[in-house]
């Protein structure tokens, strides 16, 4: 389900999910800093690892743009 299709769901928990999930991210990606420990998502059909320098370097270009 699509970003556009969400906003016309009939269920409304549907619109809270997105957001949710978006908050549920942003903890992961805090305790994985936080305790120093590696990241790891799902990415491109493929399992990719993320180290804490490679989240904060992330974070650095995500405020960036």
């Amino acid at each position: 389900m699509k970003a556009d299709e969400i906003d016309k769901a009939r269920n409304p928990l549907l619109k809270l999910a997105l957001p949710a999930l978006q908050r549920a991210a942003q903890n992961a990606r805090q305790q994985a800093l936080l305790h120093n420990t590696r990241l790891i998502l799902w990415r491109g059909n493929r399992v990719v690892k993320l180290s804490a320098n490679e989240i904060r370097e992330q974070a650095a270009d995500y405020k960036a743009n």
